[in-house]
C-alpha cells in the first residue's frame, strides 16, 4: 500500500490494520489543513488532499459505511429555521455525495450542487447521485456567482469561511457538519469557528448536544 502525501509517495507495509490506517489518514489531514490555512502553501496542500482522496474515493462509501453519518446529517437539517425550503443548494467538499443524497431526499425537487477537489471522488458521485451537478473545484476558489445558493452545507469538509459566505445568498443558510461528535480529522471548534464568522459581519449557532456537531449561520445583513 502507498499513501500519496504532498506530491510524495511513502510506501506503507500491506496489509495494514485499519486503525493505523486511519491514524495515517488522520496525521496527513491535519498537516494538510494547516498548511492549506497559509496562502503560500496553499497550491501544494491541495495537491496533497487531491492525491490523498483520490486514493481513498474507492473505499469512500465502506469507510463512511457507519450510518451515523447520513443520519448526523439528516438531524443536522432540524436546525434550519422553520419552513426553510431552498432552491438551490451547494455541497461542499461532496465527496461520493453523501450530503447531496440527503439534501435530494429532503427537498426533491432542489437544484443541488456538489465540488470536491479529487477528480475520482466526483466521477463517484455524479455516478451515485445523478439527481445532483458536480464538479472539481477548490474551496478557496468557487467558480460561481455571487449569492448564488440559498443553502451551503459542509459535511466533514474543509472550509473557507469567507468563500462560503460569497456564495450563499444574504437570506440563506451556511450549515457545517461534524460527524462523531466532532471527532473527524477534518473537524475544527465551532466555537472557534462561530468567532471566524462574527468577524465576518455573519452570525452563527453552535449546537452540540446531537450526535453531530452542527453550526448554522446566516449574514448579519
Amino acid at each position: 500500500m502507498r499513501v500519496p502525501f504532498v506530491g510524495l509517495r511513502i510506501p506503507i507495509p500491506n496489509p495494514i490494520p485499519s486503525r493505523a490506517r486511519a491514524r495515517v489518514r488522520r496525521t496527513g489531514v491535519h498537516v494538510l489543513m494547516v498548511a492549506a490555512s497559509v496562502p503560500v502553501v496553499r497550491p501544494v496542500a491541495e495537491r496533497g488532499f487531491r492525491a490523498l482522496f483520490d486514493s481513498l474515493a474507492d473505499d469512500w462509501e465502506r469507510i463512511r459505511a457507519d450510518p451515523t453519518y447520513r443520519e448526523g446529517f439528516r438531524e443536522a437539517l432540524a436546525h434550519l429555521p422553520r419552513g426553510f425550503r431552498p432552491r438551490r443548494a451547494l455541497d461542499v467538499a461532496c465527496g461520493t455525495g453523501i450530503a447531496t443524497e440527503v439534501l435530494l431526499a429532503r427537498w426533491p425537487q432542489l437544484a443541488a450542487n456538489g465540488f470536491d477537489i479529487s477528480p475520482r471522488m466526483v466521477e463517484l458521485a455524479s455516478e451515485l447521485v445523478p439527481g445532483a451537478s458536480f464538479e472539481v473545484a477548490s474551496v478557496h476558489h468557487l467558480p460561481w456567482a455571487d449569492g448564488e445558493f440559498d443553502l451551503v452545507c459542509a459535511l466533514d469538509g474543509l472550509l473557507d469561511l469567507p468563500e462560503l459566505l460569497r456564495v450563499l445568498h444574504r437570506k440563506g443558510r451556511l450549515l457545517v457538519v461534524y460527524s462523531r461528535g466532532g471527532t473527524t480529522p477534518i473537524s475544527r471548534p465551532l466555537a472557534a469557528l462561530a468567532t471566524e464568522l462574527n468577524d465576518l459581519d455573519a452570525i452563527a449557532e453552535v449546537y452540540t448536544d446531537g450526535e453531530a456537531h452542527v453550526l448554522v449561520a446566516r449574514h448579519r445583513r
